[in-house]
């Protein structure tokens, strides 16, 4: 199913400080986790942004080290590639003829599956956030020709193949399987963030049967998985190509296909921060398993659990929540407010609408004037299911109902107008269901809340890199939005961890205001180097208690 055609990372807490960057000079060190980048390089001339293009290629396995090709404009000053979390670094940048950059990525054994943030740095500037895949396969490039079901490309199972899904091309990977093995291909297109690519995937036996096959997966936006189980002993074919046949250079994937595990879905699919919680792999073609999950005693962005047996590690994690809140997991039967799930707020309720026409419903009691902020996240884990939710008495009276605020998924603000039981309901909106229309409703107290941060980073829609190049003995600004929650009045910001001879200014925000520039400034003599700054916003009434974070989004 389409969730629509751009894909957007919000990239962390902080912002990337660069100063001193000169031709001639090279710099390069790793970038901490959870920080978003705002670049100030301190050159000797006016900042001119580079633009990054095409990486290849676009991933890697874990533990080993690639050789990686930048090309684009303005890169032939090129001094740092800056990650904006552990488990990848740089050595070895230069810059060839062509103004091509060449670096080493050098990836560790415990790298997060998935997509990790970059920006790449020259002596003048920034590039917009790319991001590089690192995955757990051995890694294999596409031969042609292979456009011919019948001269396919070899492989072995469990690689993960590079390749590139070209104008009216389908490309064609054979691979021996016994009866009874489950063989799985997952491809990376969408999610690489390059360009518009909606890919396709295919199984077929030797008699060309279509066997299996996907176009858009809820589990992976618009990038494509199948698995299942071989009916017999021989050789099969997987077809990966762009859904129209549209493709073109630009079309770069990453195939991997194995004998792993691929659930689409997790019950419950969130859990609280430092607990351990019992997890159910839901949707996978050998059926259901549980395991025991202990997770991080500290939030992180992108969170997500990585399903694995003993045939192998899922190539990318199933999206999961952490938060300060026990999980309740759905009753069945509860699809009537007779047979309600029970429960005590503030609490997260975890099930799935199990079949088209499901309803859940879920008790608690309340006292008059007591108020909840009840947010359900279902698209936003990864889930086809489009939620309605709503609240009322065990009489049946209403309160509050929602269908989409954060997207398809539904939110409302619900406060008790008696001492009652009330009852929360989740349905789909088209009645739809199924075992993976998995949801996770969180029944919070109501908080004060700020956020701040850069606008949007999307080049593709005419803004520029949220990132800052300072000239040495120059200055830079940039805006910061603020978005109150729950709470008015002033709104001081401040900066940490600034490089060293980088200075920062911000007038007050006041009240009612929701954006403010603010002034970097680099000294003349400033050392080259750079860092990912710490911006921070406080009410301007210090007695004001209020949750407070960064937050900025790149459109890739």
């Amino acid at each position: 199913m389409g969730v629509g055609r751009v894909q957007w990372r919000e990239v962390g807490r902080s912002f990337l400080l660069l100063c001193g960057l000169v031709p001639g000079e090279t710099f390069m060190k790793p970038i901490a986790a959870m920080m978003v980048a705002l670049v100030v390089t301190v050159g000797q001339a006016r900042a001119s942004n580079p633009a990054l293009r095409a990486i290849k290629p676009v991933g890697g396995q874990r533990g080993t080290d690639v050789r990686v090709t930048f090309t684009g404009q303005r890169l032939s000053d090129a001094r740092e590639i800056l990650f904006y979390e552990p488990g990848i670094t740089a050595s070895d940048l230069e810059i060839d003829r062509r103004g091509q950059v060449k670096a080493t990525l050098h990836i560790a054994p415990d790298a997060k599956l998935g997509q990790h943030d970059f920006r790449l740095v020259t002596a003048s500037g920034v590039t917009p956030l790319r991001t590089f895949s690192v995955g757990v396969l051995k890694d294999v490039d596409e031969v042609e020709p292979n456009n011919d079901f019948a001269k396919p490309q070899p492989i072995d199972m469990n690689v993960t193949v590079n390749g590139v899904a070209d104008n009216e091309d389908a490309d064609h990977y054979a691979v021996t399987l016994k009866k009874g093995e489950r063989i799985t291909a997952e491809i990376e297109g969408i999610r690489l963030g390059l360009t518009l690519f909606d890919p396709y995937v295919a199984i077929l036996d030797a008699r060309r049967f279509e066997l299996a096959s996907s176009d858009d997966s809820a589990l992976i936006w618009q990038d494509a998985l199948v698995s299942m189980v071989a009916p017999e002993d021989g050789t099969y074919i997987i077809v990966a190509r762009e859904s129209s046949y549209r493709g073109n250079a630009g079309c770069l994937y990453r195939l991997h296909v194995g004998n792993f595990p691929r659930p689409t879905a997790t019950i419950p699919s969130g859990g609280e921060i430092g607990k351990r919680v019992s997890v159910r792999w839901i949707g996978d073609v050998l059926g259901e398993r549980t395991t025991e999950v202990l997770l991080p005693d500290a939030p992180q962005r992108d969170f997500g659990l990585v399903a694995q047996d003993d045939r192998g590690t899922a190539p990318y994690p199933n999206a999961f929540r952490l938060s300060p809140f026990g999980n309740t997991i759905e009753a069945e039967p509860n699809d009537a407010t007779a047979s309600a799930t029970p429960f005590s707020a503030p609490q997260a309720l975890n099930g799935a609408i199990g079949a088209e026409g499901d309803a859940d419903h879920y008790a608690f009691e309340a006292k008059k004037g007591q108020t909840y902020d009840i947010k359900v996240f279902a698209r936003q884990i990864r889930s086809p299911l489009d939620s309605i939710l709503s609240v009322s008495t065990k009489a049946g009276k209403t309160i509050a109902s929602n269908d989409d605020t954060n997207g398809p998924d539904s939110s409302l603000r619900f406060a008790a107008p008696a001492d009652d039981t009330y009852i929360v309901k989740v349905t789909d909106h088209l009645r739809n269901g199924g075992l993976d229309y998995t949801y996770r409703v969180e029944l919070s107290p109501v908080e004060p809340k700020l956020v701040v941060g850069p606008p949007n980073e999307a080049p593709r829609r005419g803004t520029g890199v949220m990132a800052l190049a300072i000239p040495r003995g120059n200055r830079q600004a940039i805006l910061i939005n603020a978005t109150r929650t729950d709470f008015g009045g002033g709104v001081t910001l401040d900066a940490r961890n600034l490089p060293p001879g980088v200075t920062f200014e911000a007038d007050a925000m006041e009240p009612g205001t929701g954006v403010v520039p603010v002034l970097f400034s680099a000294e003349g003599e400033a050392p080259l180097g750079s860092s990912l700054a710490k911006i921070e916003g406080k009410p301007a009434d210090s007695s004001k208690g209020v949750a407070s974070e960064f937050a900025s989004t790149a459109e890739l």
